[in-house]
């Protein structure tokens, strides 16, 4: 499987949100006291699974660029539970827009997310305690927080044509 890169992830996000979004390739690195969002995309035709873990905070400061919200109100949103409606909202935009990038290989569709690895299930819970691949970034997002954001994936079989 061809793994996103740095630059296709920098160009969607800085299209959705309307600021310079930066994406470098890094280590990975143990967790935090960072609360982590997860997203749990389905791969078609193959249905192999990803999984994207993202900071909170990096993910709030998306969200919250894209509906207006300064940093400062966006860390205030992010203290209160459940995250309210227009901020939520603005959170799955983000992860059905970053669809498009999570894979090189067929057409990535987000199933849901969750926030702590416990909810991961099914074939999404394999991958995301053995992933075949893993892509660690570091992200910046101009004017806003930014953290870390990690794709874990399967490997994806290729169908051989003979002649």
């Amino acid at each position: 499987m061809a793994e996103p890169t740095a630059f296709d992830l920098s160009h969607r996000f800085t299209q959705l949100i309307g600021r310079n979004v930066t994406f470098g390739q890094t280590t990975a690195t143990l967790d935090g006291v960072i609360k982590q969002a997860y997203g749990i995309y389905k791969v078609l035709p193959s249905g192999v699974a990803i999984v994207v873990k993202v900071d909170l905070p990096l993910l709030g400061s998306f969200a919250g660029a894209l509906v207006g919200f300064p940093d400062s109100v966006v860390k205030e949103h992010l203290k209160v539970s459940p995250i309210e409606e227009l901020l939520r909202d603005a959170i799955y935009e983000v992860f059905n827009v970053a669809s498009a990038v999570v894979s090189n290989e067929g057409r990535a569709v987000f199933e849901k997310m969750v926030t702590a690895p416990v909810y991961i299930d099914g074939n999404a819970g394999k991958v995301y305690a053995k992933p075949d691949h893993r892509s660690y970034f570091k992200v910046q997002v101009d004017g806003y927080q930014g953290g870390r954001f990690s794709i874990f994936a399967q490997f994806v079989p290729i169908k051989t044509v003979s002649f």
